[in-house]
């Protein structure tokens, strides 16, 4: 035959996967303003939260186990019914978690939340280094 065959091309990778569990962006509530938690029936506030996820401290929660969770943001953004997948629980006793079940409109609060927090800290930044 006139051609040659094809050889596997091997496909380089642009990027690489992030080492931790969530790649998003996370940012940490104020202790003025804190994140309020209902997972399952235990009461707790969030220790971070991104687009996807959020952490809280264990509290006899599993890994890998879902419970239906209530997360209250501050200053009246919002209170959404969820669900949260334990992904990991951290040397620090901190469960690491997917958020499962957001509508578009709850994505957007969250996002809407981070961002305004995402100023908060900027603001507070420049003001301490004036």
């Amino acid at each position: 035959m006139f051609w040659k065959k094809k050889t596997k091309e091997t496909s380089k990778k642009l990027f690489k996967n992030p080492t931790e569990t969530r790649g998003a962006f996370r940012v940490y509530p104020s202790e003025e303003n804190p994140i309020l938690l209902k997972v399952g029936s235990t009461n707790l506030n969030a220790v971070d939260i991104s687009a996807g996820g959020i952490s809280f401290d264990n509290k006899a929660f599993k890994l890998g186990a879902k419970y239906p969770m209530e997360i209250t943001l501050p200053k009246g953004k919002g209170t959404y019914r969820v669900s949260t997948e334990i992904l990991k629980i951290d040397d620090k006793n901190v469960c690491r978690c997917k958020i499962v079940g957001l509508n578009p409109d709850q994505e957007d609060g969250i996002h809407s939340y981070i961002l305004a927090r995402q100023k908060e800290e900027i603001a507070a930044k420049k003001y301490k280094d004036l």
